[in-house]
Parts: structure tokens; sequence; C-alpha cells
């Protein structure tokens, strides 16, 4: 595959181990960086952002054996947010949990908690984050996102400066990316039948059809 843009993300050292074909072209270069440093605001900023907003007022719930039995310390639980990242046709949901340590220590774990395959969501976005709010789970284990932030879609983001690099293996994303847009190309269906078999499909006789009749 071939990556056309001026910026590096973590999974372009990739090219090098399987090389450049100009027939996948990965054109990247409307990407978003995606900051850390910012004051949360909006939902997404909440999902990658180390600065303490003000919807960051819970502290993690603790357990106490030292009574010898369950004793609850800190009764209060962290926001959760939920986003997936999609390359190609796999996506990668996420859950992240913050809450605050002290008074102004900020916590952040983010947890990759589903993985799959799917044809029918979303198939304009070749590399995307997801924002959603809820989800469910069918009996067949599809896992079904609810309340998108359709309007907070990050399309085609820079993840190098995100937790993501330490979650998900670069080389998954960019099979994942190259495959997809191989996908999307037409397939040239070559005709391997015999001289004879085309004939007669196109209705000659092999015995009389070619004989020289005077």
């Amino acid at each position: 595959m071939k990556i056309v843009d001026n910026r590096k993300d973590f999974y372009d050292y990739t090219v090098g181990e399987y090389g450049i074909d100009d027939l996948i072209v990965f054109d990247r270069r409307k990407a978003v960086v995606i900051k850390t440093d910012v004051k949360p605001e909006t939902y997404k900023d909440y999902l990658f952002s180390t600065i303490k907003g003000d919807k960051d007022n819970y502290q993690k719930e603790e357990i106490d054996y030292s009574f010898g039995y369950r004793k609850k310390m800190k009764v209060k639980r962290g926001t959760y947010y939920r986003f997936a990242l999609k390359t190609g046709r796999h996506f990668y949901h996420f859950l992240v949990e913050r809450y605050l340590i002290d008074d102004t220590t900020v916590h952040v774990n983010t947890q990759l908690i589903k993985e799959e395959d799917n044809d029918i969501l979303y198939p304009d976005l070749l590399l995307a984050i997801i924002p959603y709010k809820n989800y469910f789970y069918h009996s067949f284990r599809q896992l079904d996102m609810f309340d998108v932030y359709e309007d907070q879609i990050i399309d085609l983001p820079i993840l190098k400066d995100t937790v993501i690099p330490k979650l998900v293996s670069a080389k998954e994303v960019f099979l994942n990316i190259s495959s997809y847009i191989s996908s999307k190309k037409e397939v040239k269906i070559e005709d391997n039948r015999s001289d004879i078999l085309k004939l007669e499909s196109a209705g000659f006789d092999k015995i009389v059809s070619f004989r020289n009749i005077k």
C-alpha cells in the first residue's frame, strides 16, 4: 500500500515490511491530528485529553478488606466513554474510564473490549474514530453501537499520540486498511474456458459449424 501524506502515523513503518503498491493508495492528506493537551469540551475530547475537565469529578470506588469483610471506601464511580476505531471493515471497540485520584490528578484507563468485522456500518469511512454512548450485544456476540455522536466522528485521525498504539497492532491497522482499499477495486474476471467451450456457448456446433462446405 502507498500512503500519501506528509505526516507520519504509528503504522507507517510497516510499509517497509510489506512494500509500496502503487495500485493500492491510501490518501491521508486530510488527516486530523488528535490533540491530548486540550481541555475537554465535547464528548470526543474526553476520550483522549489528559487535562482535568468539569465532568471529571468522580473518584473510583475502592474496596477495603482489612476488617475481614468487603467495605466500600469510596462509592462514586468514574465517568465512562466509548468509541470505536474503524480500520477498513474491522472495528476496535474501546471503553475509557476517567476518575480523580485526588483533587487535582485525573486518571484515564482505556480498555480494548471488543473487535469485530462489519461491512455495513459506515462503509465510506476508511479510517475513523466513532464516539458513541451506548452499546449492547446480540445473542451471537455482535456489538451494536447506539447514540453515536455523528457530528464528532473523526475521519482520518492521526493516532500516534493517543493510547491506541499501545492497544492495537500497527501491522493490523496497515493490513486492514490495505485489504479494504484492495477489495473496493474492480476485480478482473478471467475467462479460462477452452476455445471449443467458448464456441459452443456462442451457439456454434463444433462438428459441423466449421466444415468447408461447397
